[in-house]
């Protein structure tokens, strides 16, 4: 994958989207819930799998 092209592109909003969500279910969900633990771990996966894919 090139960087700027649509995949990547699309790669880096999911991204952010998912980064929105953690920081929204961080202030809006109670203390026990572990929600933005998963979306978090979800959006580094996603970024972990953009720079593979992009470098390899």
């Amino acid at each position: 994958m090139k960087r700027g092209s649509r995949l990547d592109e699309l790669f880096t909003l999911l991204f952010m989207l998912l980064f929105i969500g953690v920081v929204v279910s961080f202030f809006v969900t109670e203390k026990g819930n572990p929600t933005y633990l998963i979306l978090g771990g979800v959006a580094v996966l996603l970024r972990v799998a953009q720079y593979i894919m992009r470098f390899f």
